[in-house]
Parts: C-alpha cells; sequence; structure tokens
C-alpha cells in the first residue's frame, strides 16, 4: 500500500511521481499582488457607495449592505472570471509563474475554478494554515474543487537517459527521465527521497547498472550520472 496516498501522482514501481507543487510563501505572493487588484477594485466600489450615502444618508445600512455584496461580488468575480478566462492563471500567479490545474495535473475544469473561489473568503482565515499542513499545498477551496497550484515557470532543463536497468519497460524510462526534469522544480527533502527509491529500483532490477552508482554524490546527483546524459556545453 502507498504509504504517501496524497501525495501520489504518477508511480514507478510502487514509486511516486510529485508535481512541482508551489508551496505556501509563493501562493501567498501571488494572492498578495492580486489582492491589491481587489483592493483597488473594493476601494473605488466603496467610494461610491460612501458617496450615495453622504447624499442620502437614510440609506445607510442599505449602502452597508450593498458594500458587502459588491466586496464578495468583486472577490469572487475576479478570482473566478480571471482563471476560467485565463486557465488558471490570475495576475498574482501569473507574475510568480503558478497555475491551477486538476488534483490529476491536468487542465482544471470551469465548475472547479467556481467552486474553488467561493469559498475564498474563508480560506482567508484557515488558508494558510491549511496550506502549511498539507502535502499539496491545498486551501479548502483546492480541497473542495480537487484542484492544485503547481509551479510552470521554471527553467528549462532538458533530460535525456543513457540508459535504464534492463527490465524496465518504455513508460517506466519516461517516468524516470520526468522525475529528473521534474527535481529541481520540487522541495529538496521529497526530491533526494524520490532519488534514493528510484536508485533502490535500479540495484533491485539490474544489479550491474546500480552497481555503479556513486554514493558520494546527493542522490539526484548521483541518479542523474547514472542513466542521464551529460547536458551539451553552450
Amino acid at each position: 500500500m502507498d504509504p504517501h496516498p496524497e501525495t501520489t501522482v504518477l508511480g514507478l514501481d510502487n514509486v511516486p511521481l510529485d508535481l512541482p507543487v508551489a508551496g505556501v510563501g509563493s501562493r501567498a505572493l501571488a494572492a498578495f499582488l492580486d489582492y491589491l487588484v481587489v483592493g483597488i477594485a473594493v476601494f473605488i466600489w466603496g467610494s461610491i457607495c460612501i458617496a450615495v450615502f453622504a447624499m442620502r444618508p437614510r440609506f445607510g445600512w442599505w449602502m452597508v449592505a450593498l458594500f458587502l455584496v459588491g466586496f464578495f461580488l468583486i472577490e469572487y468575480g475576479y478570482f473566478a472570471s480571471v482563471e476560467v478566462l485565463r486557465e488558471g492563471r490570475t495576475f498574482g500567479k501569473w507574475a510568480l509563474g503558478l497555475r491551477v490545474v486538476s488534483r490529476e495535473g491536468g487542465r482544471a475544469a470551469t465548475p472547479a475554478f467556481l467552486v474553488r473561489n467561493a469559498v475564498r473568503s474563508v480560506d482567508l482565515v484557515v488558508g494558510v494554515p491549511l496550506m502549511a499542513v498539507d502535502p499539496l499545498a491545498r486551501r479548502l477551496g483546492d480541497r473542495l474543487a480537487g484542484t492544485l497550484v503547481v509551479r510552470t515557470e521554471t527553467p528549462a532543463r532538458e533530460t535525456i537517459l543513457s540508459q535504464t536497468p534492463r527490465a524496465w519497460t518504455v513508460a517506466e524510462a519516461a517516468l524516470l527521465e520526468t522525475f529528473l526534469r521534474r527535481a529541481a522544480d520540487m522541495e529538496a527533502w521529497r526530491s533526494e527521497r524520490l532519488a534514493r527509491q528510484l536508485l533502490l529500483c535500479i540495484e533491485h532490477d539490474d544489479a550491474d547498472l546500480g552497481s555503479r552508482i556513486d554514493r558520494a554524490l546527493a542522490p539526484v546527483d548521483a541518479l542523474r550520472q547514472l542513466v542521464a546524459v551529460p547536458p551539451a556545453p553552450r
């Protein structure tokens, strides 16, 4: 049984392959940039409400209610509509190189964008604690909608395999290549853990290849040196 079902996206001999999930820090900064945009719109709406109240004081409570409704519509409308139109990228996410995707790493559907943003006001209070304790950094809206926020704008690093264990299939080799390409996007402890598991799989499936593992190197570097073609000099 997989001991980390919540973090598993793909498997190679029961080894999970993680998406480049965005952490709490980058998501919080992206949200801060987005709320600058929302804040400008809310300020304009609040100024209109105050102006109306100044002219019609008897509408005071109505204007308070109207302002609160307008605040929700501005906040929800900005995040939901922009994510739908820009396929999971608000201004803040674009600036930080982030994107909303489905739990499986594919394109999220429109209903998912609508659901994840319906509880954004609640996530202003509980979102950061939830992301901090979740291996996939999901806030409440992500859990309800089945979405993740991943990093997309990372330096491209082409990885070509020079060799794999003799018994491995093309699909298994492709997963190994994908891991090496994404390793730099993962948290260090996670990439090292996966690299160690992959090295153990290689030793088990091909003793001759496993005997050439350089134990002096870090796990990811040892794996890359063992199976990947060195990048061509520029």
